[in-house]
Parts: C-alpha cells; structure tokens; sequence
C-alpha cells in the first residue's frame, strides 16, 4: 500500500489532468451525441502526441527504440484501419459537426491504453533494473497508440469526404416527418 502511495505521490499532475479528461471523454461516449469536429479529435491528438513524444525521449537511448515504435505504429494503424467503422456515424459539413451513437468502447480504449503507458511509467520507477525492457514495451505501447489513432483519423477522415449526406438537422426534420 505504501509502494501505491509513493506512485501516486510522484505522479506528475498533467498525468491526473489527461486521465480525468479521457474518463469525461469516455463517459460522453456512452450516450449518442452530436460533437464539433474539432472536439472528436481530442483523445487522437493526446495519445498521438503521447506517442511521439516517447518516441522523443526514448529514441536517443537506442536505435531499436524507432524500430520498435514503427512496427507497432504500423499494427495500430492496420487495427484501426479494419476495425473503425463510420456507418452509424452522421457528418454535417455545414455545421461541422458529427453525429455518433452511443458505445462504451471509446472509455475501454482509453482506460486500456492510459493504464499501461501508466503502469509501464510506474514499473520502470520502482524497478531500475527493468527499466530497458520496460522502455521497449512502453516505446510498443506508445507506438501501437498513436498508430492506431492514425488509422482512425484516416477512416474519420474518408468518412468525412464521403458523398453529401443530408444535414443532420435535414434529418430530424425527416424523422418528425416520418413520425406523423
């Protein structure tokens, strides 16, 4: 408990800042909306960022390291690429605004992959032994993060080219029209 404590204690604040704003993402996520086009790239751009960030740091250590991130960008980005799916999502270009339904895997993804660069970070702190085996799997983490969210900024990104879909407030008008 006390080794727990220590952790927490050492943590740096921006670390408690993006858990809390990955949750409140997450969470929001659970429920269809309507977010601006700039607000659905939030969680991409921290992890991108956080990926290439550890890039940074870590590259100088060996070149392994940007073997290593490449290779797992390139998983990441082939996982997103086949998995992302659009359908139910709507884009109004006019608005830029896009409309997602409801899925709790937005929160599972960002609590899986914050938990282990976390964890990652906080094993490598106790144990300097394993700090060079730690920093590979990290460097993996980091990379298959940031390739993964590359893979879906390129779905979103296709998706948003698509064909003109009606506006989602075209929609609603049609849905109420159905509806009497």
């Amino acid at each position: 408990m006390t080794s727990m404590l220590n952790v927490l204690q050492h943590t740096p604040w921006w670390a408690f800042a993006v858990f809390a704003l990955l949750i409140w993402l997450g969470w929001q996520a659970l429920w269809p909306r309507d977010v601006p086009v700039w607000r659905l790239l939030i969680t991409p751009a921290i992890f991108i960022g956080w990926g290439i960030a550890s890039l940074i740091i870590q590259s100088t250590s060996a070149p392994m390291v940007v073997a290593d991130w490449s290779a797992t960008a390139a998983i990441g980005a082939a996982i997103a690429w086949t998995t992302s799916r659009f359908d139910g999502v709507g884009i109004d270009r006019e608005r830029q605004l896009v409309s997602l339904p409801g899925s709790a895997s937005t929160l599972i993804r960002n609590l899986l992959i914050f938990s282990a660069k976390y964890g990652l970070a906080a094993a490598a702190a106790m144990t300097p032994a394993w700090r060079s085996e730690l920093a590979l799997w990290d460097i993996a983490v980091s990379g298959a993060s940031a390739g993964y969210f590359l893979g879906w900024l390129a779905r979103l990104a296709l998706a948003y080219r698509r064909p003109s879909e009606p506006t989602l407030a075209e929609r609603d008008v049609s849905i109420a029209a159905q509806r009497r």
